[in-house]
């Protein structure tokens, strides 16, 4: 079976776990302005629950 490490530790983080991470991502990766936007890390919580998500017929 295929296991995907990542997208398991996004599948069993908490919502605080994932927004923490978002915010350190938009503060490193982004500039100034869109780093402070709650939308651009909003998108970021999105974008990890999306990956945690088991594709058709995979387990973790």
């Amino acid at each position: 079976m295929y296991s995907n490490k990542l997208a398991e530790a996004f599948a069993q983080a908490s919502e605080a776990d994932k927004v923490e991470l978002a915010h350190f991502l938009a503060n490193n990766l982004d500039d100034a302005e869109q780093a402070q936007d709650s939308a651009r890390v909003r998108d970021y919580v999105a974008a990890f629950d999306r990956f945690a998500a088991p594709k058709a017929g995979e387990r973790f």
